[in-house]
């Protein structure tokens, strides 16, 4: 009896054992390891590059483009996405992550923006047409996830952090917590490095954080409604009032 019991618990250790590595094999298994990013953020302080360095021919050019262009010129007052390595976290609106293992999902209430992040250990697809966000692929060295961005459109506004097609962004994300006034907060913590030589003599380095917030929530912003209602005064439109029409159900 003793040998049998034995080899019976031999038998159940070998089997959990089993069970416990296949677990582990799991897809999302291994992310429990990391930090996870979701919930809502915002904005905790941004820290730009002091007047990165051009190359004479960019000086050039951003010397004629401020003798042409003024603030009401602004591409922000046309909607224009500020895209990356601007985006983050500059904007006073609150920001939403959707972390999964495959990949990271972010949603900035202001201008509507939006960015996928893939995991690189997840087949991510093949790059899009160039964005405003590009086309981002992560990894994670210990507790930090690194995201390489390459796929940017031209940012041609010379006094916002231009950036060329050939733009490339490396960002660090990590989580930090600290304690203000007594309460322990979280803050996710970007630190981005972009290099783009047709603009710049060096890589230019930024940070940026995020306080978490799970007290907001997201709502609608429509960047586009003052263009309109611009448009229809030029044009001396008047919208209908669709909502003073009278309501059937009622007596």
């Amino acid at each position: 009896m003793p040998i049998a019991r034995s080899s019976r618990a031999s038998s159940l250790c070998a089997g959990l054992v089993a069970v416990a590595a296949s677990v582990l094999a799991l897809p999302g298994a291994a992310q429990t390891a990391h930090p996870d990013f979701s919930g809502i953020w915002f904005p905790a302080g941004q820290r730009p590059a002091p007047n990165p360095p051009l190359t004479p021919a960019a000086q050039k050019l951003r010397e004629e483009y401020e003798a042409q262009f003024t603030l009401d010129d602004d591409p922000g007052r046309f909607c224009i996405w500020p895209g990356m390595p601007r985006a983050p976290w500059g904007a006073p609106f609150p920001i939403e992550i959707i972390h999964r293992p495959q990949d990271v999902t972010i949603y900035w209430e202001g201008y509507g923006m939006y960015r996928k992040i893939y995991m690189a250990e997840h087949a991510p697809p093949k790059p899009p047409i160039p964005s405003a966000m590009g086309y981002s692929v992560a990894h994670w060295e210990g507790d930090t996830l690194v995201v390489e961005t390459t796929n940017l459109k031209a940012y041609p506004y010379m006094t916002r952090l231009a950036t060329t097609s050939d733009a490339h962004v490396v960002e660090r994300l990590s989580l930090v917590e600290r304690e203000i006034n007594g309460q322990v907060r979280k803050f996710l913590v970007d630190e981005i490095v972009l290099t783009d030589p047709k603009l710049y003599t060096e890589p230019v380095r930024m940070r940026a954080e995020a306080e978490y917030r799970p007290d907001l929530q997201m709502l609608e912003y429509t960047c586009t409604d003052t263009l309109w209602d611009e448009y229809l005064a030029e044009r001396g439109l008047t919208l209908p009032d669709v909502d003073a029409l009278p309501d059937p159900t009622e007596d």
